[in-house]
């Protein structure tokens, strides 16, 4: 058995049943850094261990086995090893990192917290914003990309002073936690709890805000 291709197989197939290499390793019994020197053909395995992963992925050991045998015999087999061998592993990688950063979007975009980016002040326009925005304040995330002063057009005008005070004076070293109330589409108050931290280049400079919000309690309108 060439390792380099059941490096392949195992990833191919742990990736196509939706699997990471952590849930792998808890169905398989097996240490999750094992799975992936497994996978990066760092390790070979044993049969004892192809029988692991092969109960762990629903299938008998003959027919993981086959599959490798399959790609040993299809088409030039030499050329296969040396060139698309390594063709592979970097698809299954960016097919992997795709698949993680699409599970990342949709738990971000369920949860009740906003995350999201500005340029620094004064201009202080909106880079990123989660989706679930629309979820929490009724307006569509392209009202807070659009216009810089859409954010600050509805805080409370008693609360919104202090707000740009707060803004004005951040630093890299700290972390700006604050409350104020914020008018949402449907005409109430939401007292909300955003959380910001000034990001700077090697130089000193600052970078971009980056930062978190969520909702505290609903004020009613007035």
């Amino acid at each position: 058995m060439h390792k380099s291709l059941f490096s392949v197989v195992i990833k191919k197939i742990r990736l196509d049943l939706g699997l990471t290499q952590e849930m792998l390793a808890s169905l398989s019994g097996l240490e999750r850094t094992f799975i992936s020197m497994l996978e990066r053909g760092v390790k070979q395995p044993s049969l004892k261990t192809v029988s692991s992963l092969a109960h762990a992925m629903n299938m008998k050991s003959y027919e993981l086995l086959h599959i490798v045998e399959e790609q040993i015999h299809a088409g030039n087999v030499q050329n296969y090893l040396y060139t698309d061998i390594d063709e592979e592993l970097r698809r299954l990688d960016v097919l992997e990192s795709e698949r993680e950063k699409s599970r990342i979007g949709e738990i971000v975009n369920t949860i009740p917290i906003i995350f999201f980016a500005r340029t620094p002040m004064p201009e202080y326009a909106m880079t990123f914003v989660s989706k679930n925005i629309s979820q929490l304040f009724g307006y569509d995330k392209d009202k807070f990309m659009a216009h810089s002063g859409f954010w600050h057009a509805h805080i409370h005008q008693d609360d919104l002073p202090n707000v740009m005070v707060r803004l004005q004076n951040m630093n890299a070293s700290d972390l700006l936690i604050h409350e104020y109330r914020f008018l949402t589409a449907n005409g109430a108050w939401l007292q909300v709890r955003e959380e910001l931290k000034l990001v700077v280049n090697e130089f000193g400079t600052a970078k971009e805000v980056i930062g978190s919000i969520v909702g505290v309690s609903l004020l009613g309108s007035e």
